[in-house]
């Protein structure tokens, strides 16, 4: 592992990161900031705190960006029994979180206007048709990354991008997960992310860059 990370990391280094990209190239992607996640009146409402405080964090964020000319696209996991494949159907529980048409499955802050807005039915966004199409209909270069889950939904969604050769950055100050993984999972998540991909810890240097790569005006 550490001589993969290594030659990760070389490979890295020679590669455009998200910063040098021009905004339009880019894609914000805002994966799960639902009221399940992140809403104080929450089932799951002890554990929201951080999810909560990062959901605005990355609405900000998305807003700077799409000034800049970024196209943003938020996701919202809905379980829908009807969508899952067999073996998903055995084990989908009717208590499971985010099901369809529930209060908790709802976005939990508005989107930023022109915003997109794309479901999907399991944990992967590269996964679900509607986020492809957008994808395909915007033809990004890169994604910057927000988001809830750490451990699942949004480790998943860069992953692909990697996967699939995009750049990417997945800055720390941006994602989160519930409160009681925070000295634990969402720890190492954090840990993986920050030694093997584009994760800085904040989100502000790279909206520095984009104004700084803006035309001067007259």
């Amino acid at each position: 592992m550490a001589g993969y990370s290594i030659g990760h990391d070389k490979m890295r280094a020679k590669q455009t990161t998200v910063a040098d990209l021009e905004p339009s190239r880019v894609a914000v992607v805002l994966i799960d900031f639902q009221n399940t996640f992140c809403h104080p009146d929450s089932s799951i409402r002890e554990g929201v705190v951080s999810n909560r405080e990062t959901a605005l964090r990355a609405n900000d964020f998305a807003a700077a960006a799409a000034h800049l000319g970024a196209s943003v696209v938020y996701t919202q996991q809905i379980l829908d029994v009807a969508t899952l494949a067999p073996r998903q159907r055995q084990w989908a529980r009717t208590e499971d979180l985010c099901r369809k048409g529930t209060w908790g499955a709802e976005l939990f802050l508005p989107p930023i206007p022109d915003a997109t807005v794309v479901t999907k039915h399991r944990y992967d966004i590269w996964q679900s048709a509607e986020f492809l199409r957008f994808v395909e209909a915007t033809n990004p270069d890169g994604f910057v990354f927000a988001g809830v889950e750490l451990c699942c939904c949004v480790l998943y969604g860069v992953l692909g991008a990697d996967e699939r050769g995009f750049q990417y950055s997945v800055p720390m100050s941006l994602v989160s997960g519930i409160d009681p993984g925070a000295k634990t999972y969402n720890r190492a998540v954090r840990e993986f992310l920050t030694l093997i991909h584009e994760a800085p810890e904040e989100a502000d240097g790279i909206l520095e860059a984009w104004r700084d790569s803006q035309p001067s005006a007259g």
